[in-house]
């Protein structure tokens, strides 16, 4: 790899002064990863507080081949990818191969099967791996490709790495955010090309799925769409928002013009974070923060 072109660049930078790499047992690693972005966060397992965020924007990547050369070029230089004592890791994935089935139903001989019902398998490229939510009773069966699976390995050097798709970090954030009620809830969270759109009733998850938008009427079309599946009216309901997209954005006016009731989210509760996390966008940076909540 050492061939391979850089195509990311760092675009945000948090590092609490008391961190130390030194600390690292005691401390949780978080890793993002997409085809735009590659997210790390640090939180003190003993003190339940985030102490560092980094933010790199990928560029000119089309293929999770290039993800993973991508990723193998930044753990060169990032300390906190050559560190190997973490007390725990936890990897999410973004992409649109996944499927949740209840744990009832469930057979680890046929998790290959059940995702094939909802996604293009490459037996090749792709490794397919399971998530158990014990919350909600279901298995979050997804897919990464192989070429990136094997990297990470490479990375930590066999240290056990617990790895999920990202929609089960969001599941697992979204039901911590309040308690259940009888009013059905809209949660979307916005990805540059991508936006996952969640119900949420008094019984817990109704509806969860992944979109690939290209225009933002194309964006605005899923949102509105679901929430009519869904029978909810986007004129009387309030949606929660999180994720990559601002109040200037065209994005975001696109959902003022079809959604009446719009609120930004914020960041998950029952956990602390560093003062410098404070200039942050509270709806940013959501589903990195949430792999804080996963088991």
């Amino acid at each position: 790899m050492d061939t391979i072109n850089t195509h990311f660049r760092l675009s945000h930078k948090i590092v609490d002064e008391a961190f130390d790499l030194s600390q690292a047992t005691r401390c949780n690693l978080y890793v993002s990863l997409s085809q735009k972005a590659m997210r790390l966060a640090v939180a003190d397992a003993e003190r339940n507080k985030f102490l560092v965020l980094i933010d790199y924007e990928l560029i000119t990547v089309f293929t999770p081949l290039q993800v993973a050369e991508q990723l193998q070029l930044i753990a060169t230089e990032n300390p906190l990818l050559q560190e190997k004592s973490w007390n725990t890791i936890k990897v999410s994935f973004s992409n649109q191969q996944f499927t949740l089935v209840p744990e009832t139903l469930y057979d680890p001989a046929h998790q290959s099967d059940y995702l094939r019902l909802h996604a293009d398998l490459n037996p090749i490229q792709d490794q397919v791996l399971a998530y158990r939510h014990s919350t909600i009773g279901a298995m979050n069966i997804f897919a990464v490709d192989a070429a990136l699976f094997r990297t990470l390995q490479d990375i930590f050097s066999g240290r056990p790495i617990q790895m999920l798709h990202q929609t089960s970090a969001l599941i697992r954030s979204v039901l911590h955010q309040g308690s259940l009620s009888a009013k059905r809830n809209t949660c979307i969270f916005v990805e540059r090309d991508y936006v996952t759109i969640l119900v949420v009733g008094q019984n817990g998850l109704e509806f969860c799925n992944v979109f690939q938008y290209h225009t933002p009427e194309d964006f605005i079309y899923y949102i509105v769409f679901v929430m009519q599946e869904q029978k909810m009216d986007p004129e009387q309901e309030t949606i929660t928002v999180w994720g990559d997209i601002t109040h200037d954005s065209s994005l975001f006016h696109m959902l003022q013009r079809y959604i009446r009731y719009i609120k930004l989210g914020k960041k998950p509760t029952d956990v602390d974070y560093s003062y410098k996390f404070h200039d942050l966008f509270e709806h940013r940076y959501f589903e990195l923060y949430s792999l804080h909540l996963c088991e």
